[in-house]
């Protein structure tokens, strides 16, 4: 696990070695153990390559990068972990004798690569991973994202200059001028609360797409601005590629399957997966929320493993504790368990951190409590295990529940007599809405679909008229509509074009699906990147092996939720190592008291970040909807927590890389 940066400019620009290496730094985060530098001179340009190394496999110097083949015709920059390397390895013994140098999985990959070529290594290869690859012989680079999307790949493009990294500040440091916002991509944040891929929060810059290769013959690639990620993947010297998408494999679940041969398979595949991720010459532990997801690997570790190292952090406000489930849990499997206990103070403190370990605009509030953990975790070990991607794979997220649920319901209802039902209950008094509310819960005999902000989902319903609108009420904030901005950009997102080519499937399996393509790599993997990675702590996410995701994501939907329950394989499963007492409860997230903090502890902190002189410094929103939206959250009592910490989080950001923005 590391940071990689690089850059291709021409020989006028002024980025010496020094330079470079200044900016470099600016990763020391993700890489703390060791700095590498390696220069390649063409003609008329030169190609740098940097890494700064956090050492997992082979802690040893031989692990430094950027590392080169053993033939000599390829070097590499390589952030991530390939679980089967020694398979790999193994593999590469029976054709060659290799004179092995190392025993990390960057050699092993270098040298498959080298025998077996670039698209046939990847198909073998299992891991987390982004990497910068150089075909000295052919003067080819290329760029690589692993397939879920766990580790970041930037590209900035200019007229001069070309660079990559793990991070964004690193690019906008060496190339500081001429970042001009891209709207399209401020558009797509106020919807999603983050910037989906490949759009940046810049024009001149690209996030690379999950399980893509983009590669650039050096040899008649232009330098140049590049309007979009379309115009470049379309010009010459460029060639990009997906080598995994989401395959309907429709057969891949025969109807003769009984629960407990299902049962039995996902759990098969989930233990080897655990079991791949142990590999590491560092401590490793386990993120151990108490929740379905981490429990099932804690449980299924146990099965090999004596001394597990279990990690959770506990509030010390209120209702938003739950760390007690996830001590009743590790008490149970006898793990070594650690519950830090934050307070208050401390996750107010660590806000002014986030736009440092973020990048570009982030507003999913758990990255406060997933920096901390984070924070706390990496002084006990430097690897752990957590349970990112049981939620879209096997129908966690209560929005499927919802579709479950509802949707067919709600499709029955023609859209012009709904619109005209809930425009007449949103005019009732306070005290009639809120004794409607109550009468709708019971005759639905659901608490929780209108327990909090029930005026927002009713006003999601009077819009919702596909399968796509459905999905799109659960996962936008800020509507098109808003006037937040002047111009609300309308391009599809990645999901959209799915639905339109899957509408046939069942709504809940076009929503995993569709968060599986989006939100899991741009949120929560996103979140859980850049918050372990700040304190240089490697994260792993065992529900990701290819194995798991090409079975569940074929899941027929029955398997995952059944009697209106999500997780049914999962907890199968779970239940045959622990009672089920100890995990069947309402699913919480890492859910903060931020619609109380904005009226109280983060008040003044509020005021001066959504201050009109601070919007009009950028320009980017309308003041008075920003204002109209506060005073509502404040004086009204409508929610709108996600709205404002959006706004909060683009400013935050905006105060401290500004001296990098063009406006």
């Amino acid at each position: 696990m590391c940071g990689i940066f690089g850059c291709f400019h021409r020989k006028n620009l002024n980025i010496d070695k020094n330079n470079f290496l200044k900016n470099l730094d600016l990763l020391s985060k993700r890489g703390p153990d060791s700095t590498g530098y390696k220069e390649f001179k063409f003609e008329n340009s030169n190609l740098k390559f940097g890494h700064k190394r956090l050492s997992i496999l082979d802690l040893s110097n031989n692990g430094n990068q950027p590392m080169n083949s053993s033939n000599s015709r390829y070097s590499i920059v390589f952030n991530g972990e390939i679980y089967n390397h020694l398979d790999l390895r193994f593999e590469l013994s029976k054709k060659i004798n290799i004179n092995w140098k190392s025993s990390c999985d960057t050699e092993t990959l270098l040298e498959y690569i080298s025998n077996y070529g670039l698209l046939n290594t990847l198909i073998e290869t299992k891991g987390m991973f982004a990497f910068g690859l150089l075909d000295v012989k052919k003067n080819i680079l290329y760029f690589v994202r692993d397939f879920s999307g766990e580790k970041p790949l930037y590209l900035m493009l200019k007229n001069n200059f070309l660079g990559f990294s793990s991070t964004l500040q690193s690019l906008m440091s060496l190339s500081p001028s001429n970042n001009f916002l891209n709207y399209e991509a401020i558009s797509k944040y106020l919807n999603f609360n983050y910037i989906p891929s490949p759009l940046t929060i810049f024009n001149s810059c690209f996030k690379l797409l999950p399980g893509s290769i983009l590669s650039i013959d050096l040899n008649i690639f232009e330098l140049k601005n590049y309007k979009n990620f379309d115009d470049l993947i379309s010009s010459k010297g460029i060639t990009f590629k997906k080598y995994w998408e989401i395959k309907n494999q429709n057969n891949l679940i025969e109807n003769k399957e009984s629960n407990e041969s299902i049962v039995n398979i996902t759990e098969n595949y989930l233990e080897k997966s655990i079991n791949s991720q142990l590999i590491s010459d560092a401590p490793l532990g386990v993120f151990l929320s108490g929740g379905i997801d981490s429990s099932l690997i804690v449980s299924l570790l146990s099965k090999s493993n004596s001394n597990i190292k279990t990690f959770n952090m506990g509030f010390d406000f209120g209702e938003y504790d739950e760390s007690n489930y996830a001590s009743e849990i590790a008490k149970y499997f006898n793990t070594n368990h650690t519950k830090y206990n934050c307070t208050k103070k401390d996750f107010l403190d660590i806000i002014s951190e986030v736009p440092s370990a973020f990048d570009e605009p982030f507003a999913d509030s758990s990255q406060i409590p997933t920096m901390l953990l984070s924070k706390s975790t990496k002084n006990d070990v430097k690897v752990v295990l957590g349970g990112d991607g049981g939620d879209e794979l096997f129908g966690g997220y209560n929005r499927y529940l919802i579709a479950n649920k509802y949707w067919r319901i709600i499709s029955l209802l023609p859209l012009n007599i709904r619109k005209l039902l809930i425009y007449s209950i949103l005019k009732f008094n306070i005290t009639s809405f809120r004794y409607l509310t109550k009468f709708i819960t019971f005759i639905l005999n659901d608490k929780t679909l209108l327990s909090n902000n029930p005026e927002k989902i009713f006003s999601k319903l009077s819009s919702i008229e596909t399968k796509l609108s459905f999905y799109k009420s659960f996962v936008t904030e800020w509507k098109n509509d808003s006037n937040i901005i002047d111009n609300f950009n309308n391009n599809k997102n990645n999901f959209e074009e799915f639905y339109k080519s899957n509408y046939h499937e069942d709504i809940e399996t076009l929503m995993m699906k569709s968060d599986f393509i989006s939100y899991l790599p741009d949120d929560i993997l996103t979140k859980v990147d850049r918050s372990s990675m700040y304190y240089g702590l490697e994260a792993r996410s065992p529900f990701l092996d290819k194995n798991i995701v090409d079975f569940a994501i074929n899941l027929p939907v029955n398997y995952k939720i059944k009697d209106g329950k999500s997780k049914f394989v999962l907890k199968e499963i779970l239940s045959k190592y622990i009672p089920k007492k100890y995990f069947i409860r309402p699913k919480h997230g890492f859910a903060l008291p931020i619609k109380h903090w904005l009226k109280t502890d983060l008040r003044d902190w509020t005021l001066d970040i959504l201050s009109k002189d601070l919007c009009n410094s950028h320009g980017v929103f309308n003041y008075e909807v920003i204002d109209r939206t506060y005073k509502e959250h404040m004086l009204n009592g409508i929610n709108n927590e996600h709205k404002l910490w959006s706004i909060l989080q683009f400013n935050q950001w905006f105060i401290k890389y500004k001296k990098f923005i063009s406006l």
